[in-house]
Parts: C-alpha cells; structure tokens; sequence
C-alpha cells in the first residue's frame, strides 16, 4: 500500500493527521526500517531508505 506516492519519512504532521487509518495499516506487522528516520513500514516502497528488519 502507498499513500499517495510519498514516503512515510516525508510526511508532514498535517498529513499524518488526515490519513492515520491508512498509515495505521502501513506500519502494522513491519517488515522494514528506514535507515534515516527509523520509521518502519510492512513494504519497503513506503520508506525512502528501506532496510530489512533482521529481529
């Protein structure tokens, strides 16, 4: 799932506000951690630097 083509890392809080359902099922069960910001994500492609959970 992509939210409107942006990364999670580089949304602002107003964003975050107005689509916190879609994001909630983004980030549930991650798979992945951005290598910048250390937000993690169920699909690398909503991260701009992605990098796979090892634990």
């Amino acid at each position: 799932m992509k939210l409107k083509g942006k990364s999670l890392c580089g949304l602002k809080k107003v964003a975050i506000k107005e689509h916190l359902d879609e994001i909630q099922l983004i980030v549930c069960k991650p798979k992945f951690i951005c290598g910048k910001c250390a937000r993690v994500a169920a699909h690398s492609g909503n991260l701009c630097r992605a990098r796979k959970l090892t634990v």
